[in-house]
């Protein structure tokens, strides 16, 4: 359908500059006006199937009982796919040290824990050796770290990784 109403668009478009170069009547063309309905839109989105950079930050706890300054970088083609983390801690220890922690490696992503089989649950492998790290992804897109049982590492409300908006 298309192919024919472009057809006629041109042919009618070819003839109308051809009658007014012989200098003849100068006759308008009828256009054809293709409804909104017959239209095929397409998205146009240059980033689909590109490499995406997400980022979190917030309060984390820490594998030694602290709390930590935390920024969590995600980088995958969608968010619910695996991909690759970086993690940058800083936090102060019971001596009043300050210490900061360096993690990168791939991204996991699960469905499903006990007693939610809907959970979106990240696991972090470091590249090093150390233990994995478990977030679970609530339904704003933030996280909360979870401990070996699949509880959450903290009680307290502030321990969150947000989505920062880029």
């Amino acid at each position: 359908m298309k192919k024919i109403v472009f057809f006629v668009l041109s042919a009618v478009m070819l003839g109308f500059t051809a009658c007014s170069s012989c200098g003849g009547n100068n006759v308008q063309p009828a256009l054809v006006i293709e409804s909104e309905t017959d239209s095929l839109y397409m998205i146009n989105d240059s980033t689909i199937g590109d490499l995406q950079t997400f980022v979190f930050e917030g309060l984390m706890p820490t594998d030694d009982g602290f709390e930590g300054s935390t920024l969590l970088t995600v980088q995958t083609v969608d968010l619910n796919e695996d991909g690759s983390y970086t993690v940058h801690t800083n936090y102060v220890d019971g001596s009043g040290k300050q210490n900061a922690t360096y993690d990168s490696g791939e991204t996991i992503v699960l469905i499903g824990m006990p007693n939610d089989s809907t959970a979106v649950i990240y696991e972090l492998v470091s590249y090093g050796n150390t233990p994995k790290t478990r977030l679970k992804m609530n339904s704003d897109s933030s996280f909360v770290k979870l401990n070996s049982q699949m509880q959450p590492a903290s009680k307290d409300p502030k321990h969150i990784l947000t989505h920062k908006k880029q």
